[in-house]
């Protein structure tokens, strides 16, 4: 799986990936608002092979490393992957020196372009801490809309926007 945007690539992740993985999900600034906290090594390690072995599964579908085009660097993640309720769930995370530069909007804009593409997605959920108001703000502008709130089981509280295809 592998698609363009404007100034960004996205590639499924793969093992070469873990590095740069480890470099964002070990930052507390960039987890406060995804786990509550950053991971640690053996947690980033469980979590980066949950997202390989899901994507082993998934042809159109999966967790992607997110580089630029113009210096190859690794930016961050975006994901597009099943959820309850036959929805779809789309998300990124991005190193924090990526923050303020327009990429968070223009990989929620490619991956819902992509979603209408692939044609069998009726609805798109982006999950958000409610205190993340700049995602919110990526989210609203491209018309996702509030769903519901969610406590989850480590009791981090989300909230859910929801595009109709």
């Amino acid at each position: 799986m592998h698609f363009e945007s404007d100034r960004l690539v996205y590639n499924k992740f793969t093992n070469s990936h873990f590095p740069d993985y480890t470099r964002l999900v070990t930052q507390e600034e960039v987890m406060r608002h995804i786990t509550g906290n950053a991971l640690n090594m053996d947690e980033a390690k469980i979590r980066f092979q949950v997202a390989l072995d899901a994507d082993q599964n998934l042809d159109d579908m999966g967790f992607l490393a997110v580089t630029e085009k113009e210096t190859g660097a690794f930016i961050g993640l975006g994901k597009i992957v099943p959820f309850e309720n036959n929805m779809t769930e789309i998300g990124y995370a991005l190193l924090p020196e990526f923050w303020g530069k327009g990429y968070a909007s223009e990989i929620t804009k490619r991956l819902i372009d992509y979603a209408k593409k692939l044609g069998n997605i009726k609805e798109l959920i982006g999950v958000v801490d409610p205190e993340n108001q700049p995602s919110i703000h990526v989210l609203t502008k491209q018309n996702f809309v509030y769903y519901r709130q969610v406590v989850n089981s480590k009791n981090f509280l989300r909230t859910d926007y929801i595009l109709r295809l």
